[in-house]
């Protein structure tokens, strides 16, 4: 068994089961291997604890527990702000079922554990769910001023104004008349809005392919201009769908949306149709002020 060096700030683990000894046993292993290791015995303490220790970022559980079982009791877990969404699930079962496992893939669950497995086999699944959390950790952190900045973009009132006004912002203030385009219609000026946001989002594809993404990468603004895109497109978004369309890891892509919502620049919606999917849109002052924003890119091209 492979010792895991322990720092002062390192991951703690928590399992839960409602077999005691199954919980006893798991958490001296992994203690026995370097890592920070409690137990819970059922759904109930186990959210208890994790609510109470924010060094908390694995949570082992197994599925079939009484008056809460582990896919409800995981289902708490990722409502539990930006903690739940990063943390590493990890599964435990004697029993697996389709239906446990397509929920397990909706929570986002790193592993299952078929009971019974191997100290080894368990300790390998942490040791690699502890690793994908710090990376989500740690990315997350290194972007936490993006939204800001980007609310600082579009929201800050125009120098010179006290709010923004969109008639104003049309042909006329955008200098396109001065360059010799013409008139835009309604429906020219939509057309163009919407080739400025494929060229930035082209952009963004081309300057990946040369240059280090983990370096220069942006994602809340370019998840933002992807949203504006599919809008205008007459596409309905999902979160999923524009979390997957973020190229980043789901983990930082879901607080970079909840980091959004909060700021005000996009809203959530449940599916009327499932209930289980929710659908993002740009607030109308954010597509107010991208409209500004996209006008004067054109203008000074």
């Amino acid at each position: 068994m492979q010792k895991s060096q322990q720092s002062d700030d390192a991951v703690k683990i928590l399992v839960v089961d409602d077999e005691e000894s199954a919980v006893e046993e798991l958490v001296f292993a992994l203690c026995a291997a370097g890592f920070d290791a409690v137990g819970a015995i059922s759904a109930s303490q186990g959210l208890e604890r994790f609510l109470k220790d924010d060094r908390i970022g694995v949570v082992v559980s197994d599925i079939r527990m009484p008056l809460q079982d582990g896919i409800g009791f995981l289902q708490k877990i990722r409502r539990c702000g930006d903690r739940g969404a990063a943390c590493a699930l990890i599964l435990m079962t004697g029993f697996p079922e389709i239906s446990s496992a397509i929920e397990a893939i909706d929570l986002r669950v790193a592993r299952y554990l078929q009971k019974p497995f191997e100290p080894d086999e368990a300790l390998a699944v942490v040791a690699a769910a502890v690793s994908n959390y710090r990376r989500a950790v740690e990315s997350s952190n290194a972007n936490d001023t993006a939204v800001s900045a980007l609310r600082a973009l579009l929201l800050a009132p125009t120098p010179g104004s006290a709010a923004p006004d969109l008639a104003k912002s049309d042909l006329a203030k955008s200098g396109l008349a001065k360059s010799g385009r013409g008139a835009e219609t309604p429906e020219s000026r939509e057309r163009r809005r919407i080739d400025t946001l494929r060229s930035l989002l082209r952009f963004r594809n081309q300057r990946s392919e040369l240059l280090p993404q983990e370096m220069f990468g942006d994602p809340a603004w370019f998840m933002f201009l992807e949203l504006a895109l599919l809008e205008r497109s007459g596409k309905a978004t999902s979160v999923s769908g524009l979390c997957m369309s973020a190229n980043i890891s789901q983990t930082t892509a879901l607080r970079r949306v909840q980091d959004m919502v909060e700021a005000g620049l996009i809203v959530r919606h449940e599916d009327p149709r499932d209930k289980r999917r929710s659908h993002i849109n740009l607030t109308t002052e954010a597509n107010e002020r991208l409209n500004q924003l996209l006008d004067r890119t054109a203008s000074e091209a």
